[in-house]
Parts: C-alpha cells; sequence; structure tokens
C-alpha cells in the first residue's frame, strides 16, 4: 500500500497532470461560453427560420398511436400537433444539430488559440535564434582531466605508430 501511495504521489506531483487539471477546469469554463453563445445568440437567429428552434426539428415515429387524447396527463407537444409523451417515439434531430454546431464553434475557437500560440512560439524561436547569432558564446576551455586525458590519448597513438 505504501508503494502505491509514493507512485501516486510521484505521478501527481508531474507539471502535465496539473497542466491536465487546468485544461479541464478550462474547457468546462469555456463550454459555459459556447452555450451561451449557442443558446442565447445563435438560437435566436435560428427560430426565425425554425419557429419552434432546433429543439422542435424532430422526427414521430408513431405518430397515429401516439396522439394525445383528452384524458392523456403526460403530453408533448411538436409543430402543433399534441402527443401522449408516454407512447410517443421520437429522433430528435434538433439536438443533435445543437451539438454539431457546438462541436464546430469550440474546434474553431481551439484552432484560433493553437494557432495563436504557435505563432508567438516560432517568433520567440526566431527571437532567441537571432539573439543567438549577434552574441555567439565561445566553446568552453576543457578541462585539466580532459587535458591530460588527450596527452595521454596523443601519447599512446605516438607509441603505436613507431611500432
Amino acid at each position: 500500500m505504501k508503494k502505491i501511495w509514493q507512485e501516486f504521489k510521484k505521478f501527481i506531483s508531474r507539471g502535465n497532470v496539473v497542466d491536465m487539471a487546468v485544461g479541464v477546469i478550462i474547457a468546462s469554463a469555456f463550454t459555459a461560453i459556447v452555450n451561451a453563445i449557442v443558446n442565447h445568440i445563435l438560437m435566436p437567429l435560428i427560430t426565425i427560420a425554425v419557429p419552434q428552434g432546433l429543439d422542435g426539428l424532430v422526427t414521430v415515429l408513431n405518430p397515429h398511436k401516439a396522439l394525445a387524447t383528452e384524458e392523456t396527463a403526460n403530453t408533448i407537444s411538436y409543430w402543433g400537433v399534441t402527443y401522449d409523451a408516454d407512447v410517443v417515439n421520437v429522433i430528435n434531430w434538433g439536438i443533435f444539430v445543437n451539438a454539431v454546431i457546438n462541436f464546430i464553434i469550440i474546434a474553431f475557437v481551439l484552432f484560433i488559440i493553437v494557432k495563436i500560440i504557435n505563432t508567438l512560439n516560432n517568433k520567440r524561436k526566431a527571437l532567441f535564434k537571432k539573439e543567438a547569432e549577434k552574441n555567439p558564446q565561445p566553446a568552453p576551455k576543457p578541462s585539466e582531466e580532459v587535458l591530460l586525458l588527450r596527452e595521454i590519448r596523443d601519447a599512446l597513438k605516438k607509441e603505436t605508430e613507431e611500432k
């Protein structure tokens, strides 16, 4: 059990886990923003074309069996027709279209963010490259041990060549 706890602490302390947690938190906040854009800006515009909004885009699979009567307690209405909610089978295309719109918005915004980050990274790399070209660093002097080892190597080569 102690070994598992140590491995868990090592896993948690890695930077990637913290970065991932921050990403999940930001993604959830970003999802709220996208949902607000879709539900409060795009949907009112779509409602002009589709009066009941995307939620009204449905296909009722058993319309004749599911028509509501006066005794029906649980009803649902699509395009002015009231159905018995306990009997009706519905394919809700509108929810799918809404999810696709959300996905496209999120994918586009993430594309823009990644593009900006890549551009900034490329500019940073180019700036560091220019700095390195302007101020070239001299090669470090070898240590005394390296110099001594080189002398020994050269002496051994010379001795081998003389034989």
